[in-house]
């Protein structure tokens, strides 16, 4: 049970609770974390297949999520670019993760480039942009360019989520998707 224990008349302020759960069989959808996101404003998935991966801190991204971002970042407040790095990262995950699976199934050979160069973008995510040991500061415009640096492993037609003046500046190539351009 979550309470708010007091207020004090006139003063400003807030309430942070740090719930920590563990979850039967990693299974989010059990009650207890169910009902727990309902009244948190984000959640931070840790992954044991990250993990396995030597990854720290092992996040599940897609897993994970934050109902304020949108409220604290973007032109003004953060660099103009970080909304839209952060939607295609997102998306480029997702994209990786399901052509992980599917490579789990009928085998990388059977990938076609463009799916071969989604999972380079996994491995670049997570090594270059994701792992952060505990001695490592890295400052938000530095994790931003480590962002841009993973999505430029895609085919310029992958980053649908950037517009166009943005992939300019940043160097994307509008490669063709072939075993040559890997």
């Amino acid at each position: 049970m979550y309470e708010r224990c007091g207020r004090i008349r006139g003063r400003p302020g807030s309430v942070t609770v740090l719930p920590v759960l563990t979850t039967p069989a990693g299974d989010i959808t059990h009650p207890v974390p169910d009902l727990t996101s309902y009244i948190t404003e984000g959640q931070i998935v840790l992954s044991p297949e990250t993990h396995a991966r030597g990854v720290y801190p092992p996040l599940d991204a897609l897993s994970s999520l934050s109902r304020l971002m949108r409220k604290g970042a973007g032109p003004g407040r953060t660099r103009d670019d970080h909304l839209d790095v952060a939607a295609q990262l997102l998306a480029a995950l997702a994209r990786a993760r399901q052509v992980r699976d599917l490579a789990d199934l009928v085998g990388q050979a059977a990938l076609t480039p463009t799916d071969r160069r989604c999972l380079d973008f996994d491995e670049a995510f997570l090594r270059d942009f994701a792992d952060q040991r505990s001695d490592e500061s890295r400052s938000l415009d530095a994790s931003l360019e480590r962002g841009w640096r993973a999505l430029l492993t895609l085919p310029r037609g992958q980053l649908s989520m950037l517009p166009a003046a943005l992939l300019d500046a940043h160097g994307a190539k509008d490669t063709p998707d072939t075993e040559a351009s890997r």
